[in-house]
């Protein structure tokens, strides 16, 4: 008896096949977003059907020995029914449990479903579960409305503050130089035409968050005033999940590229939660 999980993030998308003792027996990873919010409905159930049959034909596995499917991915909060149709339809067989991301993210990360994660990579939230079970979430919003203190917002205050710097509003400092070598454009007017290309996409944009992360670790005085605004973000959101399931000392775990590994943001965010 076999099962599939699904990860479906801001960044990657990744299928696994496991036996009956949660083996990883194959896994099929693409670096491309399956958030519907950001490529549409449409796109998103042709790259998850995709990659659920590449996955099985990879393996050398017949569909119909897949009994349960869990799948976790971002932007399907409020259509999870959609999510669970999408699969039926490709493993009609199998027992299908879907959730948001950050709702996975949180029991892998503890290992149980109680505990606080706080998620910071293309996206932003917040999640926990109480010792009454209750879920609560704050933000998830999406780039348009929110995504605080993610990696997107990262590098668009990035080049905010870089055509600010280009009109003389603020400083120019070693990240404005390193913005425009990382882009291959030397004047700023070109920000411009880079941004509002049609091929630009969100995870691009996301990726120049590791400018400001090591510019930030060098003492850059603009990128330390981006990583302390997304940290006061990320601090908001924790907070906000708990009040809201009345938590005292609540364990709490950090998911999402920009939290995984030791970064200036990730240090900003401890001390404010007090962790260390």
């Amino acid at each position: 008896m076999l099962s599939i999980g699904i990860d479906g993030g801001g960044s990657t998308l990744r299928v696994g096949i496991f036996n009956e003792n949660l083996e990883c027996l194959h896994l099929h990873e693409i670096p491309e977003t399956a958030n519907p919010s950001s490529i549409g409905f449409a796109e998103t159930e042709k790259r998850l059907r995709f990659s659920v049959l590449q996955t099985l034909d990879e393996a050398g596995v017949d569909f119909s020995s897949v009994r349960h499917v869990g799948a976790g991915m971002a932007g399907v909060a409020q259509n999870l029914d959609w999510l669970r149709n999408v699969l039926v339809s490709v493993l009609p067989q199998a027992e299908i449990t879907v959730a948001p991301d950050y709702e996975i993210a949180l029991i892998g990360a503890h290992g149980k479903r109680y505990g606080i994660l706080v998620l910071s990579g293309t996206g932003s939230a917040a999640c926990g579960i109480n010792a009454s079970g209750e879920l609560a979430h704050s933000g998830g919003w999406g780039y348009l409305l929110g995504d605080e203190g993610s990696g997107y917002w990262l590098g668009l205050e990035m080049l905010k503050a870089v055509a600010r710097a280009a009109d003389g509003r603020e400083k120019k400092t070693k990240l404005f130089v390193e913005t425009l070598a990382n882009l291959k454009i030397s004047d700023p007017d070109e920000l411009i035409t880079w941004l509002y290309a049609p091929e630009r996409n969100n995870r691009q944009i996301a990726k120049m968050a590791s400018l400001v992360l090591s510019a930030a670790s060098h003492g850059d005085s603009v990128a330390n005033k981006i990583i302390e605004s997304g940290a006061d973000h990320l601090y908001q959101l924790y907070m906000s999940v708990v009040k809201r399931l009345n938590f005292a000392d609540p364990p709490v775990m950090f998911a999402g590229g920009l939290l995984s590994s030791e970064t200036p943001l990730r240090r900003l965010l401890m001390q404010k939660i007090g962790l260390n």
